[in-house]
């Protein structure tokens, strides 16, 4: 036989579709756009160094004895390049790499349009996502041209040819010079919610929170119970609970049932915050009433 479905039923039925639904939207409300403070990867020559690159071929930096990294310690996006010239008249190719399994072998992740350089600083824009761990990197080819400069103890990676996009190759070594190359990454402050789940016995709930990025993560709300903030070493997972205090746990207890309107801020290293206010309903279980002429009755 088949019973009617309660009025409790049917709501019951309705929330996971309703979940589903909140979660996608603070999810798309949270993927903030790339934050607007950046980092500088890499170096540019101190002076006008002396032109020794002639030759159609690839360039990276992995390590170096001081100063900017030519690699991203962050996920965001590469909106610049800059070179220092000695001349005109050469065409560099903007390239991100990544490693592979052989430490000797790198990929090309992406590549800007071709620019011809002018004699002096060049500065390109670009718009190109990367990830942490990523290098950059160049094509030199035309001319001869200054793609390096002397640096004691340093050295370059190098190998004939342009790799494409998805291409590995392996890389030599060229010593005592470092890579005359820097670029502008703005670091993501992007997050989202993943998940909600309540404790109807204690009244809280659960938010996990996925960042894109190291940084700080905190939360703050009217009738919240404060909690300190995430310091995140790593891009992942983080995650708080949910309590209410002063008068509206007074509202939780006495009908159990109450909205808050949490605000979560996530502040990427090197990068601007991102914050984002979102509802969630705490239930709160209350005692059954006891019924008269109960042993337990006063």
């Amino acid at each position: 036989m088949d019973w009617p479905v309660s009025r409790a039923n049917r709501r019951h039925a309705r929330w996971p579709i309703a979940a589903a639904l909140t979660l996608a939207a603070i999810a798309a409300l949270c993927a903030a756009r790339p934050a607007g403070a950046a980092v500088t990867l890499g170096q540019l020559a101190p002076t006008s160094p002396t032109p020794e690159c002639s030759s159609n071929a690839d360039y990276l930096q992995p390590s170096i004895t001081g100063g900017n990294l030519y690699i991203a310690r962050q996920a965001g996006t590469i909106t610049s390049w800059s070179t220092r010239s000695s001349g005109a008249g050469a065409t560099y190719v903007f390239k991100v790499l990544r490693r592979t399994s052989d430490p000797d072998i790198f990929r090309v992740i992406a590549h800007a349009p071709a620019h011809e350089l002018t004699s002096g600083v060049n500065t390109v824009p670009v718009n190109i996502a990367v990830r942490s761990g990523d290098m950059i990197g160049l094509n030199e080819s035309g001319g001869l041209n200054s793609c390096t400069f002397s640096q004691l103890g340093d050295g370059v990676l190098t190998r004939g040819g342009s790799l494409s996009d998805g291409a590995s190759g392996q890389f030599g070594p060229q010593n005592d010079v470092r890579l005359n190359l820097s670029a502008v990454l703005v670091p993501s402050n992007a997050f989202t919610i993943s998940s909600i789940t309540r404790n109807r016995k204690q009244g809280t709930a659960t938010v996990l929170v996925n960042v894109s990025n190291p940084g700080m993560l905190t939360i703050s709300g009217r009738g919240l119970k404060k909690r300190p903030s995430k310091n995140i070493a790593v891009a992942g997972t983080a995650q708080f609970q949910i309590a209410s205090v002063g008068k509206r746990k007074r509202k939780l207890e006495k009908t159990g049932k109450l909205t808050l309107t949490p605000t979560l801020t996530f502040s990427p290293a090197g990068g601007d915050p991102a914050s984002q206010t979102f509802a969630v309903k705490l239930r709160k279980r209350r005692p059954a009433p006891i019924a008269l002429g109960s042993p337990n009755a006063h």
